[in-house]
């Protein structure tokens, strides 16, 4: 494989607004530049990781696609934005006071898939079951996690319960601890729910037995929601439910009261900077997603090259049907796939891009790196700036005087690693060059 076949770079689709890196260096529409047969990829990635939508894909055990999500967005806006993702709709409004925001209104609204009681559904990114749907007034929501059999005492996470009494076979009083402190007194009935307090848990009631004189009791540990109309929702007291049919409409209560980065459940909300005219708020939201696939045989496409394919087996044969996934062609057992990234194999026209470049690595790792060096104003070597030592610096691209190249270069892999970790944290202003060292596992220096 030639050395420029070897090139990975990552870029951002659709980039809203500037991206800040921690205040510090700002990049518009960057290419990453990494090799991706060293370490220096898994360097790249740390970098990814902060500013990147990123996915997992894996087969599980039950033969689903398992996909988790990371995903990135840098809105900028004058007085409100909405981002609509075809999973659910967030609409926050604020002012802006000085160079801080104060929310008006933050909602979220998701409508669900099915209200047919045991269909699985999807909400806030991870997939339930529908285990109790009453329109307009109440639903649950729950994932099943294991099952559990006791005589009277068990514990499960921490929290412990113990069956205080029980009225025949279908009714129990069930009391429930953490810490060693008694924190609900439950009353279950033989196939019915019981939430658990001051947790994600539903405990259900399953069965009962006697083996001489000996009470077996079985029941099935779920991680829930309780969703009802009008109430706030679980383990909160400022997010109240609205719900309308199938649709859940989630609105803050004081939204003024909420700090400049906060959550949401799975979405987290900051301000991320102010342009120079001081009229628009750059706002960076990030929202994680899990959830499971099935699929029929055949094949499905999921984006950026990436393909899933399902072979089914005949019944009377003895063994299970076939998945896998494919990138590229090349079948993996785990893709982890960041937006945008494209392979690379003409470095000449690289250069050419009218995209600003981050190079990750020096002259001997990075192929990139070593056709710049002679316009690199601080040359890295084996010896400089020495071992576990790096050199930030921002140069002007000797191909396209219109494009900026950020190289992040080490005389070793830590000293690559401390570029990488000391742009994450914010200690390079954006210009000139930062020599830095790796002080610990994820810790670095300015020197």
């Amino acid at each position: 494989m030639s050395a420029p076949s070897k090139l990975i770079a990552l870029f951002i689709l659709n980039v809203l607004c500037t991206l800040p890196i921690s205040y510090g260096m700002v990049v518009d529409d960057p290419l990453i530049v990494v090799n991706s047969e060293k370490v220096d990829k898994t360097y790249a990635e740390l970098l990814m990781d902060n500013y990147y939508s990123k996915r997992t894909l894996v087969v599980n055990s039950d033969n689903e696609i398992v996909v988790n999500e990371h995903i990135i967005y840098n809105v900028p806006a004058i007085d409100e934005f909405e981002i609509n993702d075809n999973r659910g709709l967030l609409h926050i409004k604020f002012d802006k006071e000085g160079q801080n925001v104060v929310y008006k209104d933050v909602n979220y609204e998701e409508e669900l898939e099915s209200d047919d009681e045991g269909d699985m559904v999807s909400f806030m990114g991870k997939t339930y079951a529908l285990m109790d749907y009453e329109t307009d007034e109440k639903i649950k929501l729950g994932n099943w996690i294991e099952d559990l059999s006791t005589t009277g005492e068990f514990e499960y996470d921490g929290i412990k319960l113990n069956v205080l009494a029980k009225n025949g076979d279908s009714e129990l009083i069930i009391e429930v601890y953490n810490g060693g402190e008694r924190i609900d007194t439950i009353k279950l009935y033989r196939g019915d729910y019981a939430e658990i307090k001051n947790s994600k848990y539903s405990l259900y009631y399953d069965d009962y037995l006697e083996s001489g004189d000996t009470p077996y009791f079985f029941f099935k540990m779920y991680e829930s929601y309780d969703l009802e109309d009008g109430e706030y929702f679980k383990n909160t007291d400022n997010l109240k439910i609205k719900l309308d049919g199938k649709k859940i409409l989630l609105d803050f209560k004081n939204p003024e009261s909420l700090p400049q980065t906060f959550e949401m459940l799975n979405y987290v909300i900051s301000v991320s900077s102010f342009d120079e005219s001081n009229v628009m708020v750059c706002f960076s939201v990030q929202r994680s997603n899990s959830y499971e696939l099935d699929m029929d045989e055949g094949t499905k496409y999921f984006g950026n090259n990436i393909f899933a394919v399902k072979i089914e087996n005949d019944e009377d044969e003895d063994y299970d049907d076939e998945l896998y996934l494919y990138k590229n062609n090349k079948k993996y057992d785990k893709i982890v796939d960041y937006q945008g990234s494209v392979q690379l194999v003409d470095q000449d026209e690289l250069l050419s891009a009218s995209s600003d470049l981050i190079l990750i690595g020096g002259p001997v790792s990075n192929k990139v790196t070593e056709s710049i060096r002679n316009s690199l104003s601080v040359e890295v070597t084996n010896d400089y700036p020495g071992e576990g030592k790096g050199v930030i610096q921002t140069i002007t691209n000797p191909n396209n005087a219109e494009s900026k190249i950020l190289v992040l270069a080490g005389s070793d892999r830590d000293g690559t690693k401390a570029c990488v970790l000391a742009l994450n944290q914010g200690l390079y202003s954006g210009s000139g060059n930062l020599v830095v060292k790796l002080t610990g596992e994820d810790s670095v220096s300015a020197i």
